[in-house]
């Protein structure tokens, strides 16, 4: 478990003029969160503490607590549901909130009704931040409030420095969307609005039917309304948020902001650029695939520490790849005019191992271990082991015959036959970099290899099987 450092512990006493009791370390949406215990003038005071990303690829203007603080300050008179700002260590990233009543939107509510009260109220809480004028809001770290075109073209040339960060050429993927986002940068010339980023389920807290906090500001910044409503789609993908037309109905109600669905389709794809964009360099880490190239994403080989917020023990991180990369690409293709769809269930497969049997054995063997120990780091551990293992009877039934179905795929693109998928995938990188195969040939081809790669993750992936972008309208 990791420990407050000491000096933290120190200051943290000073802010609230306490003595610290104790603290949990908690999942804290990819950042480091303590659940803080203090008591003052004899009285428990519950806080929780926020440890920023040093040195984080995100975009600078909103990713350290000061500017995060100063929105939460801002935003505390409106009635919109945020953390009650008790101290900021500028120098350690470190930020001192209170602690919000119940739980995150992870997982939906457990009854119907009450997930459709919360979607309810957050839908009302976001329509009353985007009803705001930024400029009556005490946000002077952010700099003035210009119109939504000209503070997106300044997340363009911050997103592309980014992107070339490590020098050379953009990825492809990335370099077409930016080319995309670029040259079709909307003419919105209506009100500019304050934005979560990232914002939706995921990054609320409920408890009895309501919004307790909304949390997660570090990608706050000035802009178009329909940005903040494509991530709310990105969220809804990834978490469930009851039945997401009628939400965005009730918030062009509430916002007085008409939506637009190619403005919805255009932020969509600026989400994922500035995910593709937050890792080290052009690779990112959402929905990269590998194409050969010589600077691979680094292998996760760490052991799993802790079952409450260790996100690979389970497999989970491992199957939301398949999911990343259909969102990355549908987004992309939609704007291009490019058909996607659903999972191709008729590709041809390769006919069982002789041996397949021995997976289903080893597979039996894992669900009751997992139903007899009591240990939770155990058993997430071991529904991992299980999802590779589902993986793996899939990819040695497959992977040799998807492999020459993605060599003859390469080929024709290339008017000649790799040898080998490495050699193939190397050749149409650099040819696709060189811009000697056409975008739209490039994309269909990553396309067709999901298509594969998802028929070898299906039973691992379970629930997320298929599952793409959720409609807006």
């Amino acid at each position: 478990m990791a420990e407050i450092p000491v000096d933290i512990v120190k200051w943290i006493e000073q802010v609230v003029d306490g003595r610290f009791v104790g603290s949990r370390h908690v999942a804290a949406g990819g950042r480091d969160g303590y659940f803080v215990d203090v008591e003052r003038s004899g009285e428990p005071l519950a806080l929780f503490l926020q440890l920023g990303r040093q040195g984080a690829g995100f975009d600078t203007s909103t990713v350290n607590v000061e500017k995060e603080a100063e929105v939460l300050r801002a935003l505390a008179p409106s009635g919109v549901p945020v953390a009650k700002v008790w101290g900021v260590h500028g120098a350690k990233q470190a930020l001192l909130v209170g602690r919000l009543a119940g739980r995150v939107w992870m997982h939906p509510p457990d009854t119907a009704e009450e997930q459709l009260s919360v979607a309810r109220d957050f839908i009302r809480h976001l329509a009353t931040w985007h009803r705001l004028d930024p400029r009556e809001l005490n946000l002077p770290s952010y700099g003035p409030v210009l119109s939504s075109r000209e503070h997106q073209r300044l997340n363009l040339e911050h997103m592309n420095r980014q992107a070339r960060a490590e020098g050379g050429e953009i990825e492809p993927l990335l370099r077409i969307s930016l080319d995309f986002l670029e040259r079709k940068l909307p003419d919105y010339e209506g009100p500019t609005v304050l934005l979560q980023g990232d914002t939706g389920p995921g990054n609320l807290m409920f408890e009895n039917g309501k919004v307790t906090g909304v949390v997660d500001w570090e990608l706050a910044h000035f802009g178009d309304p329909m940005d903040d409503i494509a991530w709310v789609t990105w969220r809804t993908t990834q978490h469930n948020f009851t039945h997401l037309p009628g939400r965005l109905k009730e918030y062009e109600a509430l916002s007085g902001h008409a939506l637009d669905d190619a403005r919805i389709q255009y932020y969509r794809v600026n989400a994922c650029v500035r995910l593709a964009c937050a890792g080290s360099g052009p690779w990112g880490g959402f929905g990269v695939t590998n194409m050969g190239a010589q600077r691979p994403r680094p292998a996760q080989t760490a052991a799993p520490t802790d079952a409450d917020f260790d996100r690979s023990a389970d497999g989970s991180t491992f199957v939301f790849t398949i999911l990343h990369r259909r969102m990355r690409l549908e987004a992309l293709m939609a704007v291009m005019g490019l058909e996607s769809g659903p999972p191709q269930e008729d590709l041809a497969q390769a006919p069982p191992k002789e041996y397949g049997q021995m997976y289903e054995d080893m597979l039996a063997r894992l669900q009751v271990a997992v139903k007899r120990t009591g240990d939770k780091m155990a058993s997430n551990v071991m529904k991992g082991v299980a999802r590779s293992l589902k993986y793996l009877k899939e990819a040695d039934r497959n992977g040799a015959w998807f492999d020459q179905m993605e060599i003859e795929d390469i080929g024709a693109l290339l008017g000649r036959k790799p040898a080998t998928v490495v050699e193939g995938r190397q050749a149409l990188y650099a040819a696709a970099t060189a811009r000697k195969v056409s975008d739209e040939d490039y994309v269909g081809y990553h396309w067709r290899r999901f298509l594969r790669d998802e028929q070898v993750m299906r039973a691992a992936a379970g629930s997320v099987y298929g599952r793409g972008w959720a409609p807006f309208a």
